[in-house]
Protein backbone atom coordinates (compact mmCIF):
# COMPACT_ATOMS: atom_id res chain seq x y z
CA UNK A 1 0.00 0.00 0.00
CA UNK A 2 1.37 3.43 -0.97
CA UNK A 3 1.94 6.17 1.60
CA UNK A 4 -0.84 8.36 0.14
CA UNK A 5 -3.29 5.43 0.36
CA UNK A 6 -2.35 4.88 4.02
CA UNK A 7 -2.89 8.56 4.76
CA UNK A 8 -6.27 8.49 2.99
CA UNK A 9 -7.34 5.45 5.03
CA UNK A 10 -6.16 7.12 8.23
CA UNK A 11 -8.12 10.31 7.52
CA UNK A 12 -11.21 8.25 6.55
CA UNK A 13 -10.96 6.29 9.84
CA UNK A 14 -10.85 9.42 11.98
CA UNK A 15 -13.63 10.99 9.92
CA UNK A 16 -15.85 7.99 10.72
CA UNK A 17 -14.93 8.30 14.41
CA UNK A 18 -15.91 11.98 14.24
CA UNK A 19 -19.27 11.10 12.68
CA UNK A 20 -19.83 8.56 15.48
CA UNK A 21 -18.95 11.19 18.11
CA UNK A 22 -21.39 13.67 16.51
CA UNK A 23 -24.14 11.03 16.50
CA UNK A 24 -23.78 10.10 20.18
CA UNK A 25 -23.57 13.79 21.12
CA UNK A 26 -26.85 14.49 19.31
CA UNK A 27 -28.83 11.50 20.52
CA UNK A 28 -27.34 10.55 23.92
CA UNK A 29 -27.92 12.83 26.90
CA UNK A 30 -28.93 13.10 30.55
CA UNK A 31 -32.42 11.91 29.59
CA UNK A 32 -31.03 8.75 27.97
CA UNK A 33 -30.90 7.69 24.33
CA UNK A 34 -33.44 9.49 22.14
CA UNK A 35 -33.33 8.17 18.58
CA UNK A 36 -36.93 9.14 17.88
CA UNK A 37 -38.37 12.65 17.91
CA UNK A 38 -42.07 12.05 18.43
CA UNK A 39 -43.39 15.34 19.75
CA UNK A 40 -42.78 19.08 19.95
CA UNK A 41 -40.88 18.84 23.25
CA UNK A 42 -38.43 16.27 21.82
CA UNK A 43 -37.92 18.45 18.75
CA UNK A 44 -37.30 21.56 20.90
CA UNK A 45 -34.74 19.74 23.06
CA UNK A 46 -33.01 18.35 19.98
CA UNK A 47 -32.96 21.51 17.86
CA UNK A 48 -32.57 24.20 20.55
CA UNK A 49 -30.24 22.37 22.95
CA UNK A 50 -28.54 19.30 21.45
CA UNK A 51 -27.67 20.67 17.99
CA UNK A 52 -26.05 23.96 19.18
CA UNK A 53 -24.21 22.11 21.96
CA UNK A 54 -22.85 19.51 19.55
CA UNK A 55 -21.77 22.14 17.03
CA UNK A 56 -20.07 24.30 19.69
CA UNK A 57 -18.21 21.26 21.09
CA UNK A 58 -17.12 20.32 17.55
CA UNK A 59 -15.93 23.86 16.77
CA UNK A 60 -14.17 24.23 20.14
CA UNK A 61 -12.37 20.89 19.84
CA UNK A 62 -11.15 21.63 16.34
CA UNK A 63 -10.16 25.23 17.03
CA UNK A 64 -8.34 24.64 20.33
CA UNK A 65 -6.34 21.69 18.98
CA UNK A 66 -5.29 23.39 15.75
CA UNK A 67 -4.24 26.50 17.71
CA UNK A 68 -2.28 24.26 20.09
CA UNK A 69 -0.46 22.74 17.12
CA UNK A 70 0.41 26.21 15.83
CA UNK A 71 1.77 27.37 19.21
CA UNK A 72 3.89 24.22 19.57
CA UNK A 73 5.21 24.38 16.00
CA UNK A 74 6.03 28.10 15.91
CA UNK A 75 7.51 28.20 19.43
CA UNK A 76 9.11 24.73 19.03
CA UNK A 77 7.95 23.62 22.47
CA UNK A 78 5.52 20.75 23.24
CA UNK A 79 4.24 22.59 26.35
CA UNK A 80 3.16 25.68 24.41
CA UNK A 81 -0.62 26.10 24.43
CA UNK A 82 -3.17 28.84 25.09
CA UNK A 83 -3.54 27.33 28.58
CA UNK A 84 0.17 27.42 29.56
CA UNK A 85 0.83 30.75 27.79
CA UNK A 86 -1.89 32.41 29.88
CA UNK A 87 -3.91 33.40 26.81
CA UNK A 88 -6.86 31.25 27.90
CA UNK A 89 -6.97 32.95 31.32
CA UNK A 90 -6.76 36.39 29.72
CA UNK A 91 -9.55 35.55 27.28
CA UNK A 92 -11.67 34.09 30.11
CA UNK A 93 -11.25 37.22 32.23
CA UNK A 94 -12.25 39.36 29.23
CA UNK A 95 -15.42 37.33 28.70
CA UNK A 96 -16.31 37.42 32.41
CA UNK A 97 -15.70 41.18 32.48
CA UNK A 98 -18.11 41.59 29.55
CA UNK A 99 -20.74 39.55 31.47
CA UNK A 100 -19.98 41.58 34.63
CA UNK A 101 -20.54 44.89 32.82
CA UNK A 102 -23.62 43.50 31.06
CA UNK A 103 -22.72 44.27 27.43
CA UNK A 104 -24.32 42.68 24.36
CA UNK A 105 -23.36 39.11 23.42
CA UNK A 106 -21.62 40.50 20.31
CA UNK A 107 -19.07 42.31 22.53
CA UNK A 108 -18.16 39.22 24.59
CA UNK A 109 -15.71 37.81 21.99
CA UNK A 110 -14.27 41.29 21.42
CA UNK A 111 -13.45 41.64 25.14
CA UNK A 112 -12.01 38.11 25.02
CA UNK A 113 -9.82 38.84 21.99
CA UNK A 114 -8.59 42.13 23.49
CA UNK A 115 -7.44 40.55 26.77
CA UNK A 116 -5.99 37.50 25.00
CA UNK A 117 -3.87 39.67 22.69
CA UNK A 118 -2.99 41.94 25.61
CA UNK A 119 -1.73 38.85 27.47
CA UNK A 120 0.36 37.79 24.45
CA UNK A 121 1.92 41.28 24.16
CA UNK A 122 2.67 41.46 27.91
CA UNK A 123 4.24 37.96 27.90
CA UNK A 124 6.49 38.76 24.92
CA UNK A 125 7.46 42.10 26.50
CA UNK A 126 8.33 40.45 29.86
CA UNK A 127 10.26 37.66 28.12
CA UNK A 128 12.35 39.99 25.96
CA UNK A 129 12.98 42.32 28.92
CA UNK A 130 14.21 39.44 31.08
CA UNK A 131 16.42 37.53 28.64
CA UNK A 132 16.87 39.90 25.67
CA UNK A 133 15.90 37.10 23.30
CA UNK A 134 12.88 35.01 22.29
CA UNK A 135 13.25 32.35 25.02
CA UNK A 136 10.26 30.00 25.02
CA UNK A 137 10.75 28.54 28.52
CA UNK A 138 10.70 32.06 30.01
CA UNK A 139 7.67 32.85 27.87
CA UNK A 140 5.73 29.87 29.27
CA UNK A 141 6.69 30.76 32.87
CA UNK A 142 5.52 34.33 32.26
CA UNK A 143 2.28 32.95 30.82
CA UNK A 144 1.65 30.85 33.94
CA UNK A 145 2.16 33.92 36.17
CA UNK A 146 -0.09 36.14 34.03
CA UNK A 147 -2.71 33.36 33.93
CA UNK A 148 -2.69 33.18 37.74
CA UNK A 149 -3.15 36.96 37.92
CA UNK A 150 -6.19 36.88 35.61
CA UNK A 151 -7.70 33.95 37.54
CA UNK A 152 -7.41 36.01 40.74
CA UNK A 153 -9.01 39.01 39.02
CA UNK A 154 -11.83 36.75 37.81
CA UNK A 155 -12.48 35.59 41.37
CA UNK A 156 -12.77 39.24 42.49
CA UNK A 157 -15.49 39.72 39.85
CA UNK A 158 -17.30 36.71 41.31
CA UNK A 159 -17.18 38.26 44.78
CA UNK A 160 -18.45 41.63 43.53
CA UNK A 161 -21.47 40.23 41.68
CA UNK A 162 -22.46 36.86 43.18
CA UNK A 163 -25.81 37.03 41.33
CA UNK A 164 -23.89 36.38 38.11
CA UNK A 165 -21.71 33.72 39.69
CA UNK A 166 -23.13 30.76 37.75
CA UNK A 167 -22.40 32.17 34.30
CA UNK A 168 -18.91 33.27 35.40
CA UNK A 169 -18.00 30.01 37.16
CA UNK A 170 -18.63 28.12 33.91
CA UNK A 171 -15.76 30.14 32.39
CA UNK A 172 -13.36 28.71 34.99
CA UNK A 173 -14.08 25.05 34.22
CA UNK A 174 -14.99 25.06 30.52
CA UNK A 175 -18.44 24.06 29.34
CA UNK A 176 -20.52 23.98 26.14
CA UNK A 177 -23.85 23.69 27.96
CA UNK A 178 -24.83 27.32 27.29
CA UNK A 179 -24.53 26.93 23.50
CA UNK A 180 -27.03 28.89 21.40
CA UNK A 181 -27.51 29.48 17.70
CA UNK A 182 -25.81 32.90 17.86
CA UNK A 183 -22.75 31.65 19.78
CA UNK A 184 -22.35 28.81 17.28
CA UNK A 185 -22.55 31.24 14.36
CA UNK A 186 -19.92 33.57 15.87
CA UNK A 187 -17.46 30.87 16.93
CA UNK A 188 -18.04 28.83 13.77
CA UNK A 189 -17.50 31.76 11.43
CA UNK A 190 -14.31 33.00 13.12
CA UNK A 191 -12.86 29.49 13.57
CA UNK A 192 -13.50 28.53 9.94
CA UNK A 193 -11.80 31.70 8.63
CA UNK A 194 -8.79 31.24 10.96
CA UNK A 195 -8.37 27.55 10.06
CA UNK A 196 -8.51 28.31 6.32
CA UNK A 197 -5.86 31.02 6.73
CA UNK A 198 -3.61 28.66 8.72
CA UNK A 199 -4.00 25.95 6.08
CA UNK A 200 -3.03 28.53 3.47
CA UNK A 201 0.11 29.30 5.49
CA UNK A 202 1.01 25.63 6.12
CA UNK A 203 3.78 25.75 3.48
CA UNK A 204 5.55 28.57 5.38
CA UNK A 205 4.94 26.85 8.75
CA UNK A 206 6.60 23.72 7.34
CA UNK A 207 9.67 25.79 6.39
CA UNK A 208 9.84 27.34 9.89
CA UNK A 209 9.91 23.77 11.27
CA UNK A 210 13.23 23.28 9.46
CA UNK A 211 14.80 26.01 11.61
CA UNK A 212 14.99 29.80 11.41
CA UNK A 213 18.27 29.91 9.47
CA UNK A 214 17.13 27.48 6.79
CA UNK A 215 13.73 29.18 6.49
CA UNK A 216 15.40 32.58 6.02
CA UNK A 217 17.64 31.19 3.26
CA UNK A 218 14.47 29.91 1.54
CA UNK A 219 13.09 33.46 1.54
CA UNK A 220 10.66 33.18 4.46
CA UNK A 221 10.14 36.19 6.72
CA UNK A 222 10.22 34.05 9.88
CA UNK A 223 9.29 36.81 12.34
CA UNK A 224 6.33 38.04 10.27
CA UNK A 225 4.94 34.54 9.60
CA UNK A 226 5.45 33.52 13.24
CA UNK A 227 3.62 36.57 14.56
CA UNK A 228 0.79 36.17 12.04
CA UNK A 229 0.30 32.52 13.04
CA UNK A 230 0.40 33.31 16.77
CA UNK A 231 -2.10 36.17 16.37
CA UNK A 232 -4.52 34.07 14.29
CA UNK A 233 -4.31 31.20 16.79
CA UNK A 234 -4.81 33.66 19.69
CA UNK A 235 -7.89 35.24 18.06
CA UNK A 236 -9.41 31.83 17.30
CA UNK A 237 -8.76 30.60 20.86
CA UNK A 238 -10.11 33.81 22.41
CA UNK A 239 -13.40 33.66 20.49
CA UNK A 240 -13.95 29.99 21.42
CA UNK A 241 -13.06 30.57 25.08
CA UNK A 242 -15.35 33.60 25.24
CA UNK A 243 -18.32 31.22 25.00
CA UNK A 244 -16.91 27.99 26.49
CA UNK A 245 -14.51 29.12 29.21
CA UNK A 246 -11.14 27.49 29.83
CA UNK A 247 -10.88 24.04 28.26
CA UNK A 248 -7.32 23.08 29.09
CA UNK A 249 -4.90 20.37 27.95
CA UNK A 250 -6.71 19.31 24.74
CA UNK A 251 -4.70 21.80 22.68
CA UNK A 252 -1.48 20.63 24.32
CA UNK A 253 -1.87 16.86 24.21
CA UNK A 254 -3.60 16.02 20.91
CA UNK A 255 -0.95 17.71 18.66
CA UNK A 256 1.82 15.93 20.60
CA UNK A 257 0.18 12.52 20.21
CA UNK A 258 -0.49 13.11 16.49
CA UNK A 259 3.10 14.22 15.91
CA UNK A 260 4.51 11.17 17.73
CA UNK A 261 2.18 8.50 16.37
CA UNK A 262 1.71 9.67 12.78
CA UNK A 263 4.84 10.67 10.86
CA UNK A 264 3.03 12.72 8.20
CA UNK A 265 3.46 16.21 6.66
CA UNK A 266 2.23 19.20 8.68
CA UNK A 267 -0.85 19.76 6.48
CA UNK A 268 -1.97 16.14 7.16
CA UNK A 269 -1.19 16.65 10.85
CA UNK A 270 -3.52 19.66 10.79
CA UNK A 271 -6.34 17.59 9.26
CA UNK A 272 -5.84 14.82 11.83
CA UNK A 273 -5.77 17.35 14.67
CA UNK A 274 -9.08 18.80 13.48
CA UNK A 275 -10.74 15.37 13.31
CA UNK A 276 -9.29 14.05 16.59
CA UNK A 277 -9.82 17.31 18.48
CA UNK A 278 -13.47 17.51 17.42
CA UNK A 279 -14.07 13.83 18.25
CA UNK A 280 -12.39 14.01 21.67
CA UNK A 281 -14.29 17.08 22.87
CA UNK A 282 -17.63 15.68 21.66
CA UNK A 283 -17.03 12.36 23.45
CA UNK A 284 -15.81 14.11 26.63
CA UNK A 285 -18.92 16.33 26.66
CA UNK A 286 -21.21 13.31 26.20
CA UNK A 287 -19.44 11.45 29.03
CA UNK A 288 -19.85 14.52 31.26
CA UNK A 289 -23.58 14.58 30.55
CA UNK A 290 -24.34 10.92 31.25
CA UNK A 291 -21.81 9.59 33.79
CA UNK A 292 -23.47 11.24 36.84
CA UNK A 293 -26.85 11.99 35.26
CA UNK A 294 -28.77 14.21 35.91
CA UNK A 295 -25.70 16.13 37.18
CA UNK A 296 -23.66 17.47 34.25
CA UNK A 297 -19.87 17.61 34.61
CA UNK A 298 -18.26 20.46 32.62
CA UNK A 299 -16.26 19.20 29.65
CA UNK A 300 -13.14 21.00 30.91
CA UNK A 301 -13.13 18.84 34.06
CA UNK A 302 -13.69 15.61 32.11
CA UNK A 303 -10.79 16.46 29.78
CA UNK A 304 -8.51 17.31 32.71
CA UNK A 305 -9.19 13.92 34.33
CA UNK A 306 -8.42 12.17 31.02
CA UNK A 307 -5.52 14.39 29.96
CA UNK A 308 -3.39 14.75 33.09
CA UNK A 309 -2.31 11.04 33.23
CA UNK A 310 -1.59 11.16 29.47
CA UNK A 311 0.44 14.34 29.96
CA UNK A 312 2.47 12.71 32.75
CA UNK A 313 3.15 9.69 30.51
CA UNK A 314 4.29 11.92 27.62
CA UNK A 315 6.63 13.86 29.92
CA UNK A 316 8.17 10.67 31.34
CA UNK A 317 8.71 9.08 27.90
CA UNK A 318 10.14 12.33 26.51
CA UNK A 319 12.65 12.52 29.37
CA UNK A 320 13.67 8.87 28.86
CA UNK A 321 14.20 9.54 25.14
CA UNK A 322 16.54 12.43 25.96
CA UNK A 323 18.47 10.28 28.46
CA UNK A 324 18.87 7.46 25.91
CA UNK A 325 20.22 9.86 23.33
Amino acid sequence: MTKSAKISRLIALWFLILLFAITISLFVGSTGVTWKIDNQLDWTIFYKLRVPRTLLALIAGMGLVISGQIYQTILNNPLADSFTLGLASGATFGSALAVFIGVSVWFVPLFSIFFSLLTLIVIVFITETMVKTFHVATMILSGIFIGAFFNSALYILLLLKPDKVNSMVSYMFGSVSSAEKLTVEITGGVTLICILILFGMSHFIKMIQLGDDKAITLGVNVRLISWCCLLIAAIMTAVIISFTGIIGFIGMIVPQVVRRVYKVPISIQMILNLLIGGSLLLIADTVGRVILSPIQIPVGIVLSIIAIPIMMYLMITEQRKKENH
